[in-house]
């Protein structure tokens, strides 16, 4: 057999570097550590929750303008409609690719984490019974009702 040194590197993307970060701090539950990726997710869920509880005061003050219930500001309705349109069209071609290419990955990744579960599994009791079947005795009784 002939063994020949070869050049390699290593080309590793961002997404992948946080996945490993977050699987290494959280593969370790006897630390406090908590890993980058779920204080990041922690800081988006927080200012995804003030975003909306902004745009429900938005609203609501459209709808008692609507009914005559508080007076008409223009300065507000005006920003009200900057906002509106400042928002990304939801039905353009781009963001149609864009949304089914995310979510293929998002689908994706769950199946490869159910794949790997299950895979542990099968692993785990590959071991418990290979440790019951190789114990003396045993063995000659397991054999004939397995195999």
């Amino acid at each position: 057999m002939l063994f020949v040194e070869l050049q390699y590197t290593l080309a590793t993307e961002e997404a992948e570097r946080i996945g490993v970060d977050h699987v290494a701090r959280m593969s370790n539950a006897d630390t406090s550590d908590s890993s980058t990726v779920a204080e990041h997710l922690v800081a988006q869920h927080n200012a995804i929750k003030m975003l909306h509880c902004r745009v429900k005061i938005i609203l609501e003050y459209i709808k008692d303008v609507q009914r005559g219930a508080v007076p008409r500001n223009h300065e507000i309705m005006r920003e009200a409609y900057s906002l509106c349109h400042r928002l990304p069209v939801l039905d353009t071609p781009n963001f149609t690719g864009d949304f089914f290419n995310q979510c293929n990955d998002v689908s994706l990744m769950a199946y490869l984490g159910a794949i790997t579960k299950g895979c542990n599994t099968i692993n785990q009791f590959i071991n418990k019974f290979s440790l019951l079947y190789d114990r003396p005795g045993m063995g000659r009784r397991m054999r004939g009702l397995f195999f």
